[in-house]
């Protein structure tokens, strides 16, 4: 089986069923938004045009196994998850690497626990000045080209909203973060943004429309302080720091949503400030959103105008971009977001995570029967092997094996919308 985009993303990440829907995809239809269609008997898989690992994720992936044979002799430390998978980061605790910290953000290796000689991994979402600063008294060299070229996985595109922060701030913008206040990414870009800048995190439409409010007047400050006093950098002064903004976002968030709450923003400085200086007021920032984020969310958008019954999405719990798959899924059918095909614990009964109660759950009667149509897709974070094995095991509670299998690979399609899919 081939290596994907980087040459040392491991083989045992990868899936016949899914190789061969990308060959076919790479062959046939490569700039449609159509799902292909895979049918097994009266099985019918619909797979999005985008879904699993982004360059990102590969990059980072690819960065940590070149490190792992590069020094077989020393050890070698990743920060926290380098993405939000248990079987990407499990196989590289299996592999001795050491994490130090846990997925709660709790400490688990001292400073004094690392020296000079060993390897440390920054993950694909970045981290924070002041894990850096720490690094460093370790004795890593985090500044070094070396280091960065080697050693930090962080995603370009994450880098890329930094920049970008930077840049704006010292222009005089305030940066408003759209993004989750705890997650690994959102932390790092205001560690980041707040060194030129302030800053201030806001987690989504709602909490958008608070700021708007206290630009316009109409809520508060005592009401603004109360939701917002965590959340911004030391110093922030909403009075003041609210007249000039740019909105940039946790590139996993929805984009969609991204644009919606800088619109929300504009729109009340638009009201404040009237529209003959606008772009003094607000910064347009739309060329920091995250394509591969925009590919697979549009792609799956794309997979519900076909209608299907059920969707199972694959993916890390603690995984944003996958959460929010789900969400867009929900929207039409019911939907399942499970770590791999272990959760589907029969035809009757399937155990996932409730991204809305943000909990285990499980669920009777979940596959319809045949003739049924299932949409299967992942998060960028998700290797193909475990959305591969999904598919084996869902034809299997309906009576189909390899062979069943290999015929419908053998006759793969594009499926196009639904007759009666909303225009």
């Amino acid at each position: 089986m081939a290596f994907s985009q980087f040459d040392r993303v491991p083989n045992h990440y990868g899936g016949p069923i899914i190789e061969t829907i990308k060959e076919f995809r790479e062959g046939t239809g490569k700039r449609s938004l159509e799902p292909t269609q895979l049918r097994i008997g009266d099985l019918e898989i619909l797979v999005p045009r985008h879904f699993g690992f982004c360059f990102g994720v590969e990059r980072a992936i690819h960065m940590a196994f070149t490190a792992l044979e590069e020094h077989p002799n020393k050890r070698v430390n990743l920060l926290s998850e380098i993405i939000h998978n248990p079987l990407v980061n499990d196989d590289l605790r299996q592999r001795q690497v050491r994490f130090i910290y846990d997925r709660e953000g709790r400490r688990q290796v001292a400073e004094t626990e690392i020296s000079a000689e060993e390897v440390v991994l920054i993950p694909a979402f970045g981290t924070t000045l002041e894990i850096e600063r720490s690094l460093s008294r370790s004795g890593i060299d985090v500044g070094s080209e070396e280091y960065r070229d080697r050693y930090d996985t962080t995603c370009p595109f994450v880098s890329k909203v930094w920049d970008r922060g930077e840049e704006l701030g010292k222009a005089g913008y305030t940066i408003v973060i759209h993004g989750k206040f705890g997650h690994e990414e959102t932390q790092a870009t205001h560690s980041h943004t707040r060194m030129h800048t302030k800053t201030l995190v806001v987690l989504g439409v709602e909490e958008a429309r608070k700021v708007a409010g206290y630009i316009e007047g109409t809520v508060p400050l005592a009401d603004f302080e109360r939701i917002f006093a965590d959340k911004w950098s030391d110093g922030f002064d909403p009075k003041k720091d609210l007249q000039r903004v740019a909105v940039v976002n946790q590139t996993t968030m929805l984009a969609e949503e991204t644009r919606e709450v800088a619109g929300i923003i504009r729109d009340a400085l638009l009201a404040r400030f009237g529209d003959g200086d606008i772009e003094h007021h607000f910064a347009d920032t739309s060329d920091t959103l995250c394509y591969a984020t925009n590919w697979n969310q549009n792609a799956t958008k794309g997979l519900l105008e076909s209608r299907p019954d059920v969707a199972v999405v694959v993916g890390g719990y603690n995984s944003s971009n996958t959460s929010h798959i789900v969400e867009i899924c929900s929207e039409v059918m019911p939907s399942y977001l499970v770590s791999g095909a272990q959760e589907l614990l029969s035809r009757e009964r399937i155990r996932h995570f409730d991204v809305a109660a943000q909990s285990l759950a499980e669920t009777e009667d979940w596959l319809p029967e045949l003739p049924l149509t299932l949409a299967v897709t992942s998060g960028a974070s998700c290797p193909d092997i475990l959305m591969n094995e999904v598919i084996e095991k869902v034809a299997g509670f309906c009576g189909y094996g390899a062979v069943e299998i290999e015929a419908g690979l053998a006759k793969l399609s594009l499926c196009a919308p639904a007759a009666s899919a909303p225009a």
